[in-house]
């Protein structure tokens, strides 16, 4: 397919509509990594978190790992995968992995080592955009296994995209 065909505006709806199913906005995971950056430079605002969050959204490859950890998760909510990963994804084995591999190469990656890193910090101790996705699905709400790991990497990345870009540099 060529690159001017691709359906980017209907890949944006799409994601737009699914987190607002979850109750999560750009502008809430911006705010985790506006406070997880804070102490790396005083001046830093909610408004370049924000924008730093929109620039990951913008990229196509970042979207697209999203479109398939929501599809995942819809069809594991639906139960519409085959045993055993029905039941690996329902209950977010541990052992799995793949959930992890699909936020770290298809979206921290992209934002290098901070973001790789970042992502390692929040999978573990997660903000509270993916803290709310995995408490609704322990507590039998829908599934966000995939997609959990997603915002925490989106949040990675948004933290990477501002150590990067907005930190103050010491040879000024």
């Amino acid at each position: 397919m060529p690159e001017d065909v691709y359906p980017d505006k209907e890949v944006w709806e799409y994601i737009q509509t699914e987190l607002k199913k979850r109750d999560i906005s750009a502008n809430e995971i911006a705010y985790h990594a506006w406070e997880h950056q804070k102490q790396f430079n005083d001046d830093l605002t909610v408004e370049e978190a924000e924008m730093a969050v929109h620039k990951v959204l913008s990229k196509r490859e970042v979207r697209n790992a999203l479109m398939v950890a929501i599809a995942i998760d819809n069809l594991a909510s639906a139960h519409q995968l085959p045993e055993p990963l029905q039941t690996i994804i329902a209950e977010d084995n541990p052992c799995f992995g793949v959930d992890e591999m699909l936020a770290i190469n298809g979206i921290a990656q992209l934002y290098g080592s901070i973001a790789v890193s970042n992502f390692g910090y929040l999978d573990v101790h997660k903000s509270n955009a993916a803290k709310k996705l995995d408490s609704a699905q322990k507590n039998g709400g829908r599934i966000a296994t995939m997609f959990d790991d997603c915002v925490s990497a989106i949040q990675a990345c948004a933290e990477g995209y501002l150590a990067h870009n907005l930190t103050k540099n010491d040879l000024d």
